[in-house]
């Protein structure tokens, strides 16, 4: 039943990936993604950093694919989420703050569209794959 963290699967779009491994590498992402941050603010720190932030974005998407995979449903379920959350995302920084607090309605459906971004990640982490095989193969684990 443990998964195992496995660098073959990391970037991997084939097979399964049940919710303790999709939430483990869903957590390790955070914690890079937070790490990467700061490495930005450093000079020159960001040339290391774009790189290791598209591998963690390729690897996201690879888990989600996977996970989906699990339940009976293609990887590209997640497209629709995802780009309503980066679309929301890169439109909140074009902005700026002072534009996005001095209109109450564009921040609120920001906001609302990064929260369903994040919901539609809780729920595909918290639903039970297949028990069985399924058409993307056997069971994780």
């Amino acid at each position: 039943m443990a998964d195992k963290f496995d660098l073959k699967t990391l970037f991997s779009f084939r097979g399964r990936a049940g919710r303790r491994e999709f939430w483990r590498l869903m957590l390790a992402l955070i914690a890079l993604s937070f790490g990467l941050s700061l490495l930005g603010a450093v000079p020159g720190g960001q040339i290391i950093g774009i790189p290791f932030s598209l591998a963690g974005n390729i690897a996201q998407w690879a888990v989600v694919a996977r996970r989906l995979h699990d339940l009976g449903r293609s990887g590209w379920w997640q497209v629709p989420a995802m780009a309503l959350g980066a679309a929301a995302l890169v439109r909140a920084v074009q902005l700026g703050p002072a534009a996005v607090e001095a209109n109450p309605g564009l921040a609120g459906a920001l906001l609302g569209a990064m929260l369903l971004s994040m919901a539609f990640l809780v729920v595909i982490g918290a639903v039970r794959g297949d028990a069985g095989p399924n058409r993307f193969g056997q069971p994780p684990g």
